[in-house]
């Protein structure tokens, strides 16, 4: 067994996507054409490919060619920071300033590891709780004296457009109150504010490149993630009601690459800005996210509203910070009046089948039975056909090429032992048997079957949809006795 998780790895994307032309140009080839070669604006993005923002970029770089009748072409390119380094916005904002991009689109999160406060507002600790909020923030004057910020990090603000709200997500157990955040080893997007918010709870926060996530999840070295429900991975628990903060986006030039533009194409590279940010707000990213997470195995969780004022208080000294810079504090004093002007977004609807329910509730009332029932050696088919029925991340292109494979695994009095040095506990009780990874620290539970030297395992939600897949995804069939591992 490769691991005890094949969860969909965040690997390194270099994409270009162009607007209205069939090839892609530089600046020195510009000049090269002649007046009728079209001018191409580098934009680096931290996106990933099939993220819900990625539209609105393409809807960005079609409006900057049409309004320009083509003489003006965006050359995007996806996760454009890398994957070997948690700051990869920052990495952006420094690839814009150096040239290496005209154009850059990250979270307005990160502009403060380079000291710009101006955005801090909007980090501020379950303040901003709401898609109807966040959007009046990103069409209030509040957004333009957000954007002015930039102006001495040589670069200019384009717009700020609203993207999804940040909640609490669990990898194992739910984050409801501040009890449980203590000591949990949190990951976050590099930001002070972010980084503050989670201590302030007890937490760890913890920054980790894109190319590692998969690895350090996988092995239980993450006990929770900030992050959006589009984002959450498969069989995590959402905190749906306890809103870290409402995620914007900036959009920006480096200033050298502005100024070398014409009047009227900077007027169209504006207006083109301007239209992304209305047509974002009548087609939000976030639609049908949580039926999205909840498609994807996620559980959703509530805090009562003692926990969440017992949230809100633990991070008062965040406030504290944050309200030492008189324009913050100005701004979120502005953000609280727009927050009694503005109506809340309608109450949340979670489908009966995508509630959390806790695994020690639902295994209550079952007899302790005696580990040997299933003792023996037994063999999984891993093929082709059942991976693409049963689809990701069985069917990532690294995990196609496996296939058919068989793998060997040895359950023996309460002790189990898999293919790769890997080995644990079991216990049964009732139909359910309970899989202990001392490696991963990880307790998973499954209903299971047995019957004619045949184990059929289905697992109890939530979780990691590749551990489904690896544990339950093909029937174990038993070949002998309990036995050494090939």
């Amino acid at each position: 067994m490769q691991s005890r998780s094949f969860a969909a790895a965040l690997a390194a994307i270099a994409v270009a996507l162009l607007a209205g032309c069939s090839g892609g140009h530089d600046r020195a080839s510009d000049k090269a054409g002649g007046a009728s070669a079209p001018v191409v604006l580098r934009l680096g993005s931290n996106d990933q490919v099939g993220q819900p923002s990625g539209s609105v970029m393409r809807y960005f770089a079609a409006e900057v060619a049409r309004l320009s009748h083509g003489g003006l072409r965006l050359h995007v390119r996806l996760d454009a920071g890398g994957d070997r380094t948690p700051a990869s916005e920052v990495r952006i904002i420094r690839g814009v300033q150096a040239g290496r991009f005209d154009l850059g689109w990250i979270g307005a999160r990160a502009w403060d590891e380079l000291g710009v406060h101006s955005f801090e507002a909007l980090q501020a600790p379950f303040l901003i709780r709401s898609h109807a909020l966040l959007d009046r923030v990103t069409t209030s004057p509040l957004a333009a004296r957000m954007l002015a910020g930039l102006t001495a990090q040589d670069v200019v603000g384009l717009a700020l457009v609203p993207d999804e709200l940040r909640h609490p997500i669990g990898l194992k157990h739910p984050f409801v109150a501040p009890g449980d955040f203590r000591r949990a080893r949190f990951r976050d997007i590099p930001s002070r504010v972010t980084d503050e918010l989670l201590r302030a709870l007890g937490a760890r926060p913890v920054h980790v490149a894109n190319i590692a996530i998969s690895r350090m999840v996988g092995h239980r070295q993450l006990d929770g993630e900030e992050v959006a429900l589009d984002l959450a991975g498969s069989g995590s628990i959402v905190t749906a009601n306890a809103t870290f903060f409402g995620k914007a986006l900036t959009l920006f030039a480096g200033r050298k690459a502005f100024d070398s533009l014409t009047s009227e194409q900077q007027r169209v590279v504006r207006t083109a800005a301007a239209r992304t940010l209305r047509h974002t707000l009548a087609n939000p990213p976030w639609r049908g996210a949580l039926a999205r997470f909840c498609a994807n195995n996620g559980r959703v969780v509530l805090s009562s509203k003692r926990q969440l004022a017992g949230l809100e208080q633990a991070t008062h000294p965040v406030y504290a910070e944050l309200q030492r810079d008189s324009q913050t504090k100005a701004m979120i004093a502005a953000i609280r009046r727009l927050k009694t002007m503005t109506r809340p977004d309608p109450p949340l609807l979670v489908p009966r089948g995508c509630r959390y329910r806790p695994a020690a509730t639902a295994a209550a009332g079952g007899k302790v039975r005696s580990p040997s029932i299933v003792n023996g050696t037994y063999h999984l088919l891993f093929t082709k056909a059942d991976a693409l029925s049963f689809g990701d991340p069985a069917t990532q292109p690294e995990n196609m090429k496996g296939y058919p494979s068989v793998e060997t695994r040895v359950l023996n009095d309460g002790k189990w032992r898999f293919g790769g040095g890997l080995h644990g506990t079991y216990s049964i009780r009732g139909n359910r048997i309970t899989l202990v990874a001392p490696a991963f620290g990880s307790r998973e539970s499954f209903t299971f079957s047995f019957y004619d030297g045949t184990l059929r395992l289905r697992p109890v939600l939530p979780m990691d949809r590749g551990d489904q897949w690896v544990d339950a995804g093909e029937p174990w069939h038993r070949v002998g006795p309990p036995s050494a591992l090939p």
